[in-house]
Order: structure tokens, then sequence, then C-alpha cells
């Protein structure tokens, strides 16, 4: 029982064209009974499963470039002064000061709180 059992990577009905292959070199081994040193016909299991993951792949790879495009898009519209036309690390490096220079405004409004909280009491 050497066959491939892993189809947790093959889509359904590469699954089910691996039990049909696998059911019906059963029936010829099994009619075949006269020289049981003979080995089972070659199966085309493995390049089945290899094409269904290079297609997810390429699938997935698709919709992670479409994902990345679309939260750059969204970065852009939240870093001020963000032109369409920055490149990515540009971008990015504006975004990082950016989000500096809020982190100092929250710092120095928290310390004007708690000097007021204290001037209260």
């Amino acid at each position: 029982m050497g066959a491939h059992t892993g189809s947790r990577h093959c889509n359904s009905s590469t699954a089910r064209l691996m039990r049909t292959t696998r059911r019906s070199s059963a029936s010829s081994a099994a009619a075949a009974a006269v020289d049981p040193r003979r080995p089972s016909p070659p199966t085309n299991e493995g390049a089945a499963c290899g094409k269904a993951r290079k297609k997810q792949a390429s699938s997935r790879r698709g919709d992670t470039e479409t994902e990345v495009r679309r939260k750059m898009e969204a970065l852009r519209r939240l870093v001020p002064s963000g032109g369409s036309g920055d490149e990515v690390d540009e971008l990015l490096l504006r975004a990082a000061g950016y989000i500096a220079r809020l982190q100092a405004q929250v710092t120095v409004m928290q310390l004007m709180v708690d000097v007021l909280e204290q001037t209260r009491d």
C-alpha cells in the first residue's frame, strides 16, 4: 500500500481519481494473481497533486499580491502627504516617522493631563 494517501493538498476530484485508480489497480491485481511478483501499473497520482498544488500556490500568490497592494493604498491614504506616486520604501519611512510623531504627541498630552490632575488636588 505504498500509494499516495496524503490527499490533503489535492482537491476532491483528484482524490476521487486516485481512489478510483487504486480500486481498478486492486481488481486487476486480483485478476492477475497468477504472477504475484508482477508490479502494479504506475499511476499518475503525484503529477495530479503537483499540478493542483502549483495552481493553489499561484492563486495564493496572486491573492497575497492583491492584498498587499490594497493595504499599501490604505496606508497612502492614512499618511499625510502620501502621494500616489511614492515608492514602497519611501512610503514606509514616512509612515514610521508619522507614527513616531503621533507617539510623541500622545506622550506630551499624557504629561499635560498628569500635571492638570496634580494641580487640581
